[in-house]
């Protein structure tokens, strides 16, 4: 990610991911790693397709769960989008997927949005014109599992 900032704004029930600058052959897999760091509590866990290595513990096993039930993706800071940045995004979509979690896109870019239409990408994931469109969906799927967890005859 050309000037890339790694930070990212857990909310109770999701962690919003900023992207920015150019996303394409030579930035897709910092992208990638850039939201499944974000998704993960902890820094010293490198995460590739699901395997989650821990630093000095030479040692691989199944990503770790812990973490917020929804990614949002922020990609409103995209300068460039070619298909490398899709394919990062569904790599870290699977992984995702895999650990029970739910990851979305919000706020494309022109550059982003043009990709994902003519891909059409939009049947893969969930996107949302605004992040706050997103985390107001987030909060209201955690209140019915919530719910759901909570009703009679389901513990």
């Amino acid at each position: 990610m050309s000037g890339g900032r790694s930070e990212y704004f857990p909310c109770r029930e999701a962690v919003v991911v900023p992207v920015r600058g150019e996303i394409d052959i030579a930035t897709a897999d910092d992208m990638r790693d850039h939201v499944l760091r974000a998704a993960h509590p902890s820094p010293a866990t490198v995460l590739k397709e699901g395997v989650a290595v821990r630093a000095g513990a030479g040692r691989r096993g199944p990503a770790p769960r812990p973490g917020s039930p929804c990614v949002i993706v922020d990609l409103s800071g995209v300068e460039f989008f070619d298909a490398s940045g899709v394919r990062a995004l569904m790599s870290a979509y699977r992984v995702l997927t895999r650990e029970g979690r739910h990851m979305v896109l919000a706020e494309p870019s022109a550059a982003a949005a043009r990709i994902l239409e003519t891909l059409r990408m939009d049947e893969v994931f969930e996107i949302y014109p605004i992040v706050e469109m997103a985390l107001a969906n987030s909060h209201a799927a955690q209140a019915d599992a919530d719910r759901v967890r909570r009703a009679p005859g389901t513990e």
